[in-house]
């Protein structure tokens, strides 16, 4: 499927969701909006028929439900309400299994002044996994949810490069070769044994855990050094503040898959539970720009991190589709 056919059929799933609200008042608006897009371009048009065409034959399905088996007839019984609800999540689905079907090697996420290409990975995680891999020199790194990492060892340096996600490093002692995380934004200089490294949106956060590492940012001469205990972001060309941190905080989230944030952006929350999620999980960054969590959110249940999360911010909108396809904004002030 070409990528803007994907787009085209993300929309269309989005519109879904809105068709199917249970507010009167937001499906009319939806339905207005709709017509709109379908107007905009003849592939909005085609793809709004490929839904229609799959919503007539679930009716054809439930006009000829005498041969059906029990289940599915106990389905077709149901109110017509909630029967609309499960079409549209069905369809929805439809939508969203024609865009996760496009070949991995093929998905490309870019963030300002990032770019991701899945082909480029040495080793990959996936959503709900905690990737443990050993290295040629005995140091470990663990990637939480889906990250992605590439490295290059020789007689001189040892040097892994993050390109997506969360990394927790164990650095075996080796004197004659220095370790090195690489990002885009800059690297990190091992001085000692373990901490983390995780990229984000605008910037790349830097928690150390044991002993010390040497933070730089990319085309700079001056490095900061960070002591256990201590966090620091990078962002283009500089380097935040550093902050204090409670390392065993940190690494118990990690052994117990979960997500620590103190006073962290609501955005950079949602980044994280993205990478662990099973499926698409979009949000309205810039209407959640200044809204910032402090908590313990379970990195292995994102459903239930993001109804924890709602019940923390009551003006959160959290809409699914079977639970894989999820949108988060602001909900309408009445």
């Amino acid at each position: 499927m070409p990528e803007r056919d994907a787009t085209i059929a993300a929309q269309a799933a989005d519109w879904i969701v809105r068709l199917g609200s249970g507010d009167a008042a937001e499906r009319v608006r939806a339905q207005q909006g709709f017509a709109v897009w379908k107007a905009q371009d003849p592939r909005h048009a085609e793809a709004a028929e490929r839904i229609e065409a799959f919503l007539g034959q679930v009716q054809a399905v439930r006009d000829d439900s005498p041969g059906t088996g029990q289940a599915v007839r106990a389905a077709l019984d149901a109110p017509r309400r909630a029967r609309r609800r499960r079409t549209a999540r069905l369809a929805g689905a439809l939508v969203l299994a024609a865009v996760l079907a496009l070949p991995a090697s093929r998905f490309v996420e870019t963030w300002p002044g990032q770019t991701f290409a899945a082909e480029r990975a040495d080793l990959r995680g996936s959503e709900r996994q905690w990737t443990h891999q050993v290295l040629q020199d005995g140091s470990q790194l663990t990637i939480s949810g889906a990250g992605a990492i590439r490295w290059h060892f020789d007689a001189h340096t040892r040097t892994v490069e993050l390109l997506r996600g969360s990394i927790l490093v164990q650095v075996a002692h080796d004197a004659t070769r220095p370790f090195l995380v690489q990002t885009s934004l800059g690297s990190v200089r091992a001085l000692g044994t373990r901490f983390t490294v995780t990229r984000g949106p605008d910037g790349v956060r830097v928690e150390m855990l044991e002993s010390r590492v040497a933070v730089r940012p990319a085309e700079a001469d001056a490095e900061v050094e960070l002591r256990a205990g201590q966090r620091v972001t990078l962002r283009a060309g500089r380097l935040d503040a550093v902050e204090p941190m409670d390392p065993r905080s940190v690494e118990l989230g990690w052994q117990r898959h979960q997500l620590v944030a103190e006073e962290q952006p609501l955005d950079a929350v949602l980044d994280q539970l993205a990478r662990h999620h099973s499926g698409m999980l979009r949000f309205d960054r810039g209407a959640l720009a200044g809204l910032r969590m402090s908590g313990v959110l379970p990195l292995d249940d994102t459903d239930r991190a993001l109804a924890l999360l709602q019940k923390s911010f009551p003006q959160l909108r959290v809409r699914s589709l079977a639970s894989r396809w999820v949108w988060v904004d602001l909900a309408p002030s009445s």
